[in-house]
């Protein structure tokens, strides 16, 4: 049976995001190869695959909590590591990063694997906070400190970078232009 290649999308610390095309029988270390940041420092990363999602299972009662995602061992198969249906690989020099969220004079603070979105964060947040589901469609997360609003699918290992493995944000009503 002919093996299909497929495309991945990788995400990592230093690198903005990439597709390449990688074959099932390769192992996800060749694949990663081919990424000069990470061939130029691949010791020095872990590798986690997928999107984590774990925060969104967190019960409301849960506080300072952490995700369990682990990371991959790079040797196995691309087809072996299930490549086909998760589709994204992250590298990162964090195991987790440290998230802070502030709202209505409250804080929350999680663990949260690189490879979790700006919109799971958000989920996540407005969850936490108790906030109904009209309330949360209208919410964002901003960068403490500024007016910078990362699009809820970047990843947490995009907006953070070792030693530093931690990020605050403010839980914000959107700002719609009126038009």
């Amino acid at each position: 049976m002919l093996q299909k290649e497929l495309q991945l999308f990788i995400h990592g610390q230093e690198l903005k995001p990439t597709a390449v095309v990688a074959a099932p029988g390769e192992t996800l270390r060749e694949v990663l190869l081919r990424i000069d940041v990470f061939r130029e420092n691949q010791d020095e990363f872990l590798v986690f695959v997928g999107e984590c999602v774990e925060a969104l299972k967190e019960p409301h009662d849960v506080e300072d909590g952490a995700d369990e995602h682990e990371p991959v061992d790079i040797s196995l198969t691309v087809e072996a590591l299930e490549l086909g249906r998760h589709r994204h690989v992250h590298f990162h020099r964090c195991r987790h990063v440290e998230v802070e969220v502030n709202f209505g004079g409250k804080t929350k603070h999680r663990k949260f694997s690189p490879a979790t979105t700006i919109g799971v964060v958000t989920q996540w947040a407005c969850k936490k906070f108790h906030l109904d589901a009209a309330a949360a469609s209208d919410c964002v997360l901003w960068l403490c400190n500024s007016s910078e609003q990362p699009r809820p699918d970047k990843h947490l290992g995009e907006l953070v970078e070792a030693p530093q493995c931690s990020i605050c944000f403010d839980l914000v009503k959107e700002i719609t232009p009126q038009g």
